[in-house]
């Protein structure tokens, strides 16, 4: 991995610390590139799951889920 491999997908800055994961809630902003800042992502899922989850409920969250 080179300095030009750790740029993050979500934010654009480099120092990104893991790999991209391959599942988003509906909502969720998906990374543009392989690696992603870990604390970035957590944020960005949980945000997208909260927006998720108000609008659709537990039983909507299941059945996406499903």
């Amino acid at each position: 991995m080179d300095d030009s491999d750790d740029i993050c997908g979500l934010c654009g800055e480099p120092g990104a610390d893991k790999v991209a994961g391959p599942y988003h809630w509906p909502g969720e902003a998906i990374p543009d590139s392989y690696y992603v800042h870990a604390e970035y992502e957590e944020q960005e899922c949980a945000r997208a799951f909260a927006e998720f989850l108000a609008k659709y409920g537990e039983r909507g969250v299941w059945e996406f889920l499903r």
